[in-house]
């Protein structure tokens, strides 16, 4: 066990209230969460807790250092803020900080949910999130509303290349999964789909449009 992983050890001790706290390896150390939102840094021995109001309060009377790592030869400076020797023996506002660090965590993760853009979902990325916007799509909630067949059905009206492997990004971005773990009877009906949707396009070419929306 390294000194990072005693660490962790100790510290889900000194917090035991908090909860199960998962770690797992990030910025050349270790991440900490509760619930998937993460409040805490572990590296080379040392524990950050996530920035907060309640540690900007401390912060004005308890300077701490910031977490700092080193990207492409720069410094950057993350809000994470290092817990000092005071501040580990000071169980009462460990534990203070350390809730507050992962109720912040918490609130900054649900909003991002709620208002990230399509490139952020699974799957996507820019050039998707780019072909969805050109047909209209533009919100995680326009894509679940509209569907996947139709969706890719008006991509397809722009780009006649896209295949059904699109149907299985579609399908993982609304489900949350990559395309790859997509349950088999799902996927097997989105194959389906599209044999029967390319077999009427090519008996009916003249109204491929047509044979587009008739396929829904």
């Amino acid at each position: 066990m390294n000194s990072s992983q005693q660490r962790i050890a100790q510290y889900k001790k000194k917090v035991l209230h908090l909860g199960a706290i998962a770690s797992k390896t990030q910025f050349g150390g270790y991440s900490l969460s509760l619930d998937d939102a993460v409040f805490a840094l572990v590296k080379q021995g040392t524990l950050y807790l996530r920035g907060s109001e309640a540690m900007s309060q401390y912060l004005d009377t308890h300077p701490l250092a910031p977490f700092v790592f080193c990207k492409r030869g720069s410094a950057i400076s993350l809000n994470y803020f290092t817990v000092d020797d005071a501040l580990w023996q000071d169980d009462v506002n460990l534990l203070k900080l350390s809730r507050a660090a992962w109720r912040d965590a918490q609130n900054c993760r649900t909003y991002k949910q709620a208002h990230r853009r399509l490139k952020d979902l699974p799957n996507l990325g820019i050039r998707f999130e780019t072909l969805l916007r050109e047909v209209g799509i533009h919100t995680e909630e326009q894509l679940r509303q509209t569907g996947v067949k139709q969706c890719w059905t008006l991509m397809h009206q722009r780009n006649k290349h896209l295949g059904p492997l699109t149907l299985f990004y579609l399908q993982g971005a609304i489900m949350g999964l990559h395309h790859a773990v997509i349950p088999h009877p799902i996927r097997d009906e989105l194959m389906a789909w599209h044999k029967e949707f390319t077999t009427r396009c090519v008996k009916n070419p003249v109204n491929n449009i047509r044979m587009l929306r008739a396929a829904l």
